[in-house]
């Protein structure tokens, strides 16, 4: 029952910020009442307000909930794959490997726009690199984990890579045109805005797919923290397992680094939030509870970034910057107090 109470609080919670959003734009012309016709009856009588809320406000807040819902999650399974609390699409350099292929897509002008009629998103290009840089960095990361046996040592191995693949973006640059730099410089900064309805279309249809995916691996997650001799002894293919979870995690990564651009630290942030407020590590609840803790945190961070500082507006990534540094640094002493002890 109290599992089921605190679902229903971030449930809650999520759509008060969404609320709040729409709300609470960058401009005060929208009233608490135009909120609850246009949610309620579709319209709050007014063209210009409807044209604000849909095509203004709601694309961000919603690219926000997709954006943290699968990163949490993400994070979560790769969490429990490495066995480290520090293992995130961000650290194991699955975003780095998506971020390089949407550089090259815009440095080298890959011709991916003639598949926009099949797509029928704004940046064909950019989720076809994405995909490609992303599937890369699954098989780097896939040979550090059948050469390198310590955990540990994969995570590092892996990150040290993500400084390969900044090298490889660095060589690009120098040579790049400056709308080309600008344009690159924009995706490294994370942002939600600028995502039309269809791209949002393609995200949550592979979010869907993910995370129905996800769920269903709840039982062989179950079986891994115990190890994997535990989990072998239950008759469960580990490398299948293993390679499962990262595909379905480079898919995911690929699909929305390209409209968003890089969005770090939600991966590791949402699953160690939900593990302390469900007191659990099962993954029948710990996913949904991730789910919404980075659904949470996304739109809070959007939010920050938008009003805290107005009229300017921050990058997402600076927020998640500092809330996911001093978590990483809280995370670390924590355990080496804990292995002191």
């Amino acid at each position: 029952m109290r599992k089921i109470f605190i679902i229903l609080i971030l449930i809650l919670l999520t759509f008060s910020l969404f609320v709040y959003g729409i709300f609470k734009g960058n401009a005060k012309s929208i009233s608490i009442e135009d909120v609850k016709n246009f949610l309620l009856y579709g319209t709050t009588g007014n063209k210009f307000k409807d044209m604000l809320i849909w095509d203004v406000r709601i694309p961000p807040l919603i690219t926000a909930i997709i954006v943290g819902g699968v990163l949490a999650v993400s994070g979560l399974k790769l969490q429990t794959l490495f066995r480290n609390i520090l293992a995130s699409p961000y650290t194991t350099g699955i975003s780095s490997g998506a971020v390089l292929g949407v550089a090259i897509a815009i440095f080298l002008r890959f011709p991916f726009t003639s598949l926009n009629f099949i797509l029928n998103i704004s940046k064909p290009n950019y989720v076809i690199g994405g995909w490609i840089g992303a599937a890369l960095a699954l098989v780097v990361l896939l040979l550090l984990a059948s050469k390198v046996r310590d955990v540990t040592g994969v995570l590092v191995c892996a990150l040290l890579f993500s400084y390969f693949y900044y090298g490889i973006e660095s060589y690009l640059i120098t040579f790049a045109e400056n709308m080309q730099i600008q344009e690159f410089w924009m995706l490294l900064q994370g942002s939600f805005t600028g995502v039309g309805w269809n791209d949002i279309k393609l995200m949550a249809i592979c979010s869907i797919i993910f995370l129905i995916s996800s769920y269903l691996l709840s039982k062989f997650l179950n079986a891994l923290l115990f190890g994997e001799s535990y989990a072998k002894s239950f008759g469960l293919n580990i490398k299948r397992v293993r390679i499962l979870i990262l595909l379905l995690s480079g898919f995911i990564v690929g699909s929305i680094i390209p409209f968003v651009g890089l969005i770090p630290f939600i991966g590791i942030a949402s699953p160690y939030i939900a593990r302390i407020i469900m007191r659990t590590s099962d993954h029948r609840w710990t996913i949904p509870a991730s789910m919404l803790v980075g659904m949470c945190l996304s739109l809070l961070c959007y939010l920050v970034s938008i009003k805290i500082f107005a009229p300017q507006i921050v990058p997402v990534t600076s927020i998640l910057d500092l809330l996911g540094g001093a978590l990483v640094v809280y995370l670390i002493y924590s355990s080496e107090k804990k292995y002191r002890l």
